[in-house]
């Protein structure tokens, strides 16, 4: 099961290896391989179909994976592959959403029967929404790591040996998952699920870019960096509008709050000269 995938003709393999590393690039332009002539005998040959019609775009979807359309498998094994790769999407939602959600009910259910709200009240709901947001921003990474992986079994490997590979990554990464999460404590208390969940999407992503290198095919890292770069600034952001909010302000003299009230001032004085508006809110 765990064997090779069989060697093909020096043909076959000659055009399918680059036209599939052509194809997944996804940059508006094919691979084409210049083709070896003979300088004693120059013979014309005709277009080869088979290679015109793996350059075509390939319609793909959720349940047809981009791969192994282009090598050519039977149809058959792409809703295999695809619920295999899904795998990997279960342990953000069952240690990771699932937990986040119980933190935020039992949260609204305390806010509810408060009267004042609580700094760190506010706090911690902002810390369990932002752990449920990195959830989802590593199921996504996950999915691009084990699409990764599978694009590089399929090309070495027979679907059988990528079918018990993908679902034996699943595995290890339900256990690692889980087992993060539990030594972190975040099983306990929502103010430690952040920083599990920051800690796994940083190893996915971490995980995948070395991944990446060792496969001929470009796939989806641009978007990979997206996630984790989006995510990183709406925490940042989430978090220091919380802590601004929910603190007094400093006393000390800041000239930036200075600037920007002179500033308001004068521009509101501007429109009001430029509208002809009184001070009783009437025109002149």
């Amino acid at each position: 099961m765990d064997k090779p995938r069989p060697p093909s003709s020096s043909s076959s393999s000659s055009l399918a290896r680059p036209t599939l590393n052509g194809a997944a690039h996804g940059h508006g332009h094919n691979y084409n391989p210049t083709p070896n002539h003979d300088h004693t005998h120059h013979h014309h040959h005709p277009p080869d179909n088979n290679n015109n019609k793996l350059e075509r775009p390939v319609a793909v979807s959720l349940l047809q994976p981009r791969v192994a359309v282009l090598l050519g498998l039977p149809k058959r094994w792409y809703r295999t592959l695809s619920i295999c790769r899904l795998l990997c999407l279960v342990p953000c939602f069952w240690w990771g959403v699932r937990i986040a959600l119980r933190f935020l009910v039992a949260q609204v259910l305390r806010r509810l029967h408060q009267v004042e709200t609580n700094e760190e009240a506010s706090l911690m709901l902002t810390e369990t929404l932002l752990a449920a947001l990195w959830c989802f921003a590593s199921a996504t990474l996950a999915f691009y790591f084990t699409d990764c992986l599978m694009s590089r079994w399929l090309i070495n490997y027979t679907p059988q040996a990528t079918v018990v590979r993908l679902l034996t990554i699943s595995c290890v990464f339900a256990y690692l998952t889980s087992w993060i999460v539990y030594i972190t404590g975040g099983t306990k208390d929502p103010r430690l699920l952040l920083p599990a969940w920051i800690g796994i999407a940083t190893i996915l992503t971490a995980c995948y870019h070395y991944t990446q290198r060792k496969v001929p095919i470009r796939k989806e890292t641009f978007a990979s960096i997206s996630v984790f770069s989006i995510t990183s600034f709406i925490s940042m952001v989430a978090l220091l509008v919380d802590i601004n909010t929910n603190r007094p302000f400093p006393e000390a003299h800041v000239p930036l709050v200075s600037i920007a009230k002179t500033a308001t001032h004068i521009t509101a004085r501007i429109v009001v000269k430029i509208l002809g508006v009184n001070k009783d809110g009437t025109g002149r």
